[in-house]
């Protein structure tokens, strides 16, 4: 076990942890913001990736790096209710291997968004249409498109290795 049985009680009686237990709709409307979320998240991706690595190039890097603010918008969304789904029954989640490894995903395609960030975005913001962009950009949009689809398949596979339902 990855937490002690105090902490997880602490995340159990987090807000909104007590709400998402005592109400019908709670979860419910949790699972429509990390719907949302996901549209906005992997749909953004989707096109900043895909031209990072080669594809439309009649459309200026720079152009498609102006769907950044809804990718951002998007993972703060499923931040929101991935807490909302984890203060309703954290031990259901720590416990989960497809969970554990889910937000390991999360922290790497973190780590490849800052690599990006900080030894990429500038150069690419100078690429028009038609212009190709450099190895280590469309290495690092490739990851980050492996990465997320990944974690969307791990959250698919959650409710198979859901463990505890206390």
């Amino acid at each position: 076990m990855i937490m002690n049985p105090a902490q997880l009680e602490w995340f159990k009686q987090a807000w909104p942890g007590p709400l998402v237990r005592s109400t019908s709709w709670f979860f419910s409307f949790g699972e429509i913001l990390h719907f949302i979320g996901l549209c906005l998240l992997l749909g953004s991706l989707l096109v900043i990736d895909l031209r990072l690595m080669g594809f439309f190039k009649k459309l200026s890097v720079r152009s498609v790096l102006s769907f950044l603010p809804y990718t951002l918008f998007g993972f703060l969304l499923n931040a929101v209710s991935g807490w909302i789904f984890f203060t309703s029954n954290p031990a259901s989640y720590i416990e989960n291997p497809a969970f554990l490894l889910k937000m390991g995903l999360i922290a790497l395609a973190g780590v490849n968004a800052l690599a990006f960030t900080l030894l990429e975005h500038r150069r690419m913001l100078l690429i028009g249409p038609g212009e190709d962009t450099p190895a280590l950009s469309k290495a690092l949009a490739a990851s980050s498109l492996l990465l997320w689809f990944g974690v969307l398949l791990l959250g698919r596979w959650l409710p198979i290795f859901t463990v505890g339902t206390n």
